[in-house]
């Protein structure tokens, strides 16, 4: 894909119209309630479309959207897209405050839930909390949210305007809906994601059409080569774009997406077998570790093709050797670059698909600056990882100062990530510049400890992070979760540590942990480290 190949793409929505006309019928979504081909999630994204316009959404409004992964979430993200409205998935891991930050810094004037038993949380009620909903759901008036004016769900919802699937006249709804479609273009704001970080608050990044779509298909077709007979899983949470980039690159291609509305290591084994899915978005450590863990995970996963993790060439390693047959990929990216911002490809040689993150996605540019001087470096030479190119983010919402930060000459977005490109342009990422561990005066990176800690048999999952000491200032700790049955003890993990590491790399605490405090996608280093520091009586 080149430049004028991201100005080619389809929108968001008419990437869902050429799926529904063209896939095989058998293709679409499907989750333990059953399949729903392409064509019925366009006719259920139409119908709600229709019910939101007569509420009164338009083009650009915001609408907060809180749902699990099912078919009626992946409706509503293509109702909004239709209508040329601009969808903010809700961050359901988000405390009450934070979700009602995001309702009041987006502006949002509707908000549409999902309710199910198996949800991982109460969307609805969620939202209740945060809105301090009160009054007709078609026409509230709330303090503090004045730009909040309808609340509905699908289905019937205590509360909520109820949205309906089955409307009386599917064609003069596709009508309709098809003429505001075709008004929405490319480079219109098609969502905007809320993502932590260091600020205060949630920040929001609005993505175009263009970077949306761009990022799944570029995926899609360079790197996991999607056919009509490929069936990718991903149990990733909605609201994360590791969730929405695997489904746009398997809705490109056709074939077909398996998903749940919550993760189930026994349960997400049994439907990679029972589906046939030849593509695995299982990404983060906590998912496939979970998965390796299972008796079974060896001769389910003889049967898939591909699949993508992101850890320390170390971890990439194993599990390609605990699935020999199925072709380990990894990745770099991040919320403001689209989602993937680089991805390895399955022709690399072994090394390179294990030990790198990969080219950047075609039409993307990646470098290292020094982050001192804004001068590009040379190939090799480690610095600030910096991206641009048409998968990029619109600028922080309601932040040009956070904006003008991230910002360098040229058109560069600074990550804030430490790395390199090398004259291959492939990018190897080292960890965030802000988890440098200052220890009396000598930098330490945490990926580093964490690398070495990984390369331990007895080691799941490993996470490092400063916490104050009063002698050096900061100290590495180290957070380790061991595979199940192994036994190795702190004093066995920092022995290996000693054996590859500088001492004053070495860390100074070690605690087991099996029960990690999680975003969506990440451990929460800054909890773990705070807790520590608490029962360490330091910081």
């Amino acid at each position: 894909m080149t430049g004028r190949a991201w100005r080619e793409l389809p929108t968001l929505a008419d990437l869902l119209v050429r799926a529904a006309a063209s896939a095989d019928p058998a293709a679409g979504i499907v989750t333990p309630d059953g399949r729903t081909p392409w064509s019925e999630v366009l006719a259920g994204a139409e119908r709600i479309a229709e019910q939101l316009l007569d509420l009164g959404v338009g083009p650009r409004s915001r609408v907060a959207v809180a749902a699990d992964c099912s078919a009626e979430g992946v409706e509503i993200l293509f109702a909004c897209a239709a209508l040329g409205a601009v969808a903010v998935p809700i961050n359901t891991r988000f405390a009450v405050p934070e979700v009602r930050h995001v309702l009041a810094d987006a502006g949002i004037e509707a908000v549409v839930v999902t309710e199910h038993p198996d949800s991982p949380a109460d969307y609805p009620e969620l939202i209740r909390a945060a809105a301090g909903l009160d009054g007709d759901p078609a026409v509230l008036a709330l303090d503090g949210l004045p730009s909040l004016r309808i609340a509905a769900a699908v289905g019937a919802v205590d509360g909520f305007v109820a949205l309906d699937l089955a409307g009386p006249d599917p064609e003069a709804t596709a009508a309709r809906i098809g003429e505001l479609r075709e008004r929405v273009s490319l480079r219109q704001t098609a969502l905007m994601v809320y993502t932590s970080g260091t600020t205060a608050h949630p920040s929001g990044c609005p993505l175009s059409h263009e970077a949306v779509v761009g990022v799944g298909v570029g995926v899609g077709r360079t790197r996991f080569r999607c056919t009509p007979a490929d069936v990718l899983w991903d149990v990733l949470p909605l609201f994360h774009l590791s969730f929405l980039n695997p489904l746009l690159a398997i809705l490109d291609a056709g074939g077909t997406f398996v998903t749940d509305r919550r993760f189930d290591p026994a349960r997400a084994l049994a439907q990679i077998r029972d589906e046939r899915v030849t593509v695995a978005f299982t990404c983060f450590p906590t998912i496939i570790e979970a998965l390796v863990a299972q008796p079974d995970f060896a001769p389910v996963f003889a049967g898939v093709r591909l699949m993508l993790n992101v850890g320390p060439p170390e971890t990439l390693r194993r599990l390609q050797a605990l699935a020999p047959t199925t072709v380990q990929l990894t990745s770099y990216g991040s919320s403001e670059v689209g989602g993937i911002g680089a991805t390895t490809s399955p022709d690399d040689p072994d090394d390179v698909r294990l030990g790198t993150n990969g080219r950047p996605l075609p039409g993307m540019e990646m470098a290292a600056m020094d982050p001192v001087d804004d001068e590009l470096l040379p190939p090799g030479t480690q610095g600030e990882i910096v991206v641009r190119g048409p998968g990029l983010f619109d600028g922080y919402w309601n932040d040009p100062d956070k904006t003008a930060r991230t910002a360098a000459a040229g058109g560069w977005f600074r990550s804030g990530d430490l790395g390199f490109v090398d004259a291959d342009g492939r990018v190897s990422y080292r960890g965030r510049i802000k988890e440098m561990i200052k220890v009396g005066g000598e930098n330490v990176a945490a990926m580093e400890v964490e690398v070495v800690l990984a390369r331990h048999p007895d080691v799941a999952v490993v996470a490092v992070v400063g916490v104050p000491d009063p002698r050096l200032t900061e100290v590495p700790a180290a957070f380790v979760e061991l595979r199940p049955g192994a036994t190795a003890s702190a004093d066995d993990l920092l022995a290996h540590c000693r054996a590859s590491l500088a001492s004053f790399k070495v860390p100074r605490h070690l605690r087991f942990v099996d029960d990690w405090p999680m975003s969506a996608t990440k451990i929460q280093k800054v909890a773990l480290g705070r807790k520590l520091a608490a029962e360490l009586g330091v910081g």
